[in-house]
């Protein structure tokens, strides 16, 4: 009879136990499909503004042919749309709270994503014109028009959309 009643005060604890977590889990995937579908959209209007720019440097400063034009503005999209799309979601799942580094989060989360994007825009230049100086060159004139881009995008994109703090799983104190 004791056992009985054991198990049935332990299935009990148990099942409301996993009803705290199953809800826990249905607020942390509500708030990871809200940062998914806002770095879509966010990505997106980013991509328009530095990709625009860089196919007007393609054929300006690297001296793009019209035929090798659709190889560097779709190497270009692909690799941007994943590089921004994927630091944007790291940095916004990564911490729990939208400003981790306090009032320095933004020029962190900028810097970061200039060292990503300055490598991929290095490579691409040297890619297309193998040559160090011109992709260099590229690096540098790109890296000046997206730190514009990507703080613009931000600030809107976090007047528009804001995100809240990302929900933290419960945490369950057993006493004995």
């Amino acid at each position: 009879m004791l056992a009985a009643t054991l198990a049935l005060a332990a299935g009990i604890w148990l099942s409301s136990i996993s009803e705290g977590i199953a809800q826990d889990r249905a607020a942390i995937d509500a708030g990871r499909s809200e940062v998914w579908e806002r770095n879509l959209y966010k990505t997106l209007t980013y991509e328009v503004m530095a990709n625009g720019f860089d196919i007007v440097l393609y054929s300006t400063l690297l001296g793009g042919t019209a035929a090798a034009a659709p190889a560097f503005i779709l190497t270009n999209a692909a690799l941007s749309t994943a590089a921004y799309y994927t630091h944007e979601t790291v940095w916004d799942l990564g911490f729990g709270n939208p400003q981790p580094f306090g009032g320095w989060t933004l020029p962190i989360r900028t810097a970061s994503y200039r060292v990503v994007s300055s490598a991929k825009n290095y490579g691409l230049g040297l890619l297309f014109t193998a040559d160090p100086v011109t992709a260099a060159g590229f690096t540098a004139v790109s890296a000046v028009a997206d730190l514009s881009f990507y703080l613009i995008n931000d600030l809107a994109w976090n007047l528009y959309w804001p995100l809240e703090a990302a929900p933290q799983p419960r945490t369950i104190e057993i006493a004995f």
